[in-house]
């Protein structure tokens, strides 16, 4: 009876294995791999524009109110994600990313969950502006009674006045003198106008515009991953619909002029 394949078998036993020794030596994964998700909550800023790009809905968070502000727990769960990166891609932030972590065996659901807490501060309140004092009423000069008798040492004291001595000259002198024209008055200096201050930033984070360095290109607008931003590149106006606004901050880093305060 003959065996074949028992001098390969024999051969194989003493040589060296010609296959990757997978795990006992892991490989690197290939570039742009789309792997375990990272969260970075110290980064994070609440806008929840992963939570709405997110096409397998395995994004969430739960929030919860504390000293500080609200405490806040996003997660991400594994098992329903499909590594597309729209998370990753709509962050502005970079709180989100994709590593090249392939190791995604779990023996228990726990296991599949990547999640982060983090405080989200409220809102500083500004003091109102203090009302400056009223000015006080300036004493009125005293009002002398030109109808009492001037004493002896006051009509000394008065300042003699001079008579106007008349213009030496004939009279055709004089009257050529007055069809002279006067000189040019020096044309006085224009004031320049006041630059207008460029607009505080909002309490919560959302954008102002500047009109000074606006020139409405609508790039903002074209940007806006919530469509919150309105521009009118002919009436000049530029509009915020704050329930869509999610203080992001793509409209700033998009507008050329740096004209959105945030």
């Amino acid at each position: 009876m003959d065996f074949p394949f028992v001098k390969e078998a024999l051969a194989g036993l003493f040589s060296k294995s010609s296959c990757a020794m997978y795990p006992v030596v892991p490989a690197p994964a290939k570039p742009n791999y789309r792997g375990r998700i990272v969260f970075h909550p110290d980064k994070c800023i609440s806008c929840n524009m992963c939570e709405r790009v997110c096409a397998g809905q395995a994004i969430s968070h739960v929030s919860e109110p504390c000293e500080e502000g609200e405490r806040i727990t996003r997660s991400f769960y594994l098992g329903s994600c499909t590594f597309c990166s729209h998370c990753a891609s709509f962050c502005t932030h970079g709180a989100i990313e994709l590593s090249g972590d392939y190791h995604m065996i779990a023996t228990k659901e726990e296991d599949l969950i990547v999640s982060g807490t983090y405080i989200k501060k409220a809102p500083v309140k500004k003091a109102p502006a203090a009302k400056p004092a009223p000015k006080a009423e300036a004493s009125k000069p005293e009002v002398k009674d030109e109808a009492a008798p001037k004493t002896e040492e006051a009509v000394k004291a008065e300042p003699v006045k001079e008579e106007k001595k008349a213009p030496a000259g004939s009279e055709e002198e004089i009257e050529a003198k007055k069809d002279e024209a006067p000189a040019e008055k020096s044309a006085p200096e224009k004031e320049e106008a006041p630059v207008a201050a460029p607009p505080e930033p909002r309490d919560d984070g959302k954008p102002v515009q500047d009109p000074a360095k606006c020139v409405y290109c609508t790039l903002c607008a074209r940007n806006c991953p919530a469509g919150a931003l309105t521009v009118d590149r002919k009436a000049k106006t530029w509009v915020l619909d704050e329930d869509l606004c999610v203080a992001c901050g793509t409209c700033q880093g998009a507008c050329p002029k740096d004209a959105i305060i945030m």
